[in-house]
């Protein structure tokens, strides 16, 4: 299968996501009888970003291919190596095991804290880069760091949601 074609795809898939997120944003509550304007309804903001979407995936179906239609050196650079598709599914594994096992399950503290340590160990600790080399690694201190940026993002995002944008997190 050629770049064109997978592009071609990749664009109606981001452009009929997109059209899904704004049908979504537009069934949200818009508050008109409290007297709430356009931008202040909840469904603005996610409504924008599925037009965004949406319009990226318009623009990757009708532009042209050029010369690198047909040639794969780009993806087989990137995604050649194991250790890259082996970091690449891990990142994937836990951004979806946050979003949908995690978030709304447990505490949001708890749950973002659990991924960000988890994160950082996965690919400072066990995914290592191959131009890293694994006798310079310095286990303890990873940890801490880890443990550290895990607490300082966990309540950072929830101070800044519930007190500056007033969005209750479960």
């Amino acid at each position: 299968m050629s770049n064109l074609i997978l592009d071609r795809l990749s664009g109606l898939f981001f452009t009929l996501l997109g059209g899904l997120v704004l049908l979504g944003a537009l069934q949200m509550p818009r508050y008109t009888e409290r007297g709430a304007a356009l931008y202040e309804t909840p469904g603005f903001t996610p409504g924008l970003l599925g037009v965004a979407l949406a319009m990226c995936g318009v623009i990757l179906i009708f532009r042209p291919a050029g010369t690198a239609g047909k040639d794969f050196s780009f993806w087989n650079e990137v995604m050649g190596a194991a250790i890259t598709r082996k970091r690449a599914l891990a990142a994937l594994g836990l951004t979806l095991g946050y979003g949908a096992i995690l978030f709304g399950t447990v505490p949001y503290l708890i749950a973002t804290f659990a991924f960000v340590f988890a994160f950082i160990c996965t690919f400072e600790l066990i995914l290592i880069p191959a131009d890293k080399p694994r006798e310079t690694i310095n286990r303890p201190r990873i940890l801490m760091i880890a443990t550290a940026l895990a607490l300082l993002v966990s309540f950072a995002t929830r101070y800044v949601f519930q007190t500056l944008f007033l969005i209750q997190l479960p």
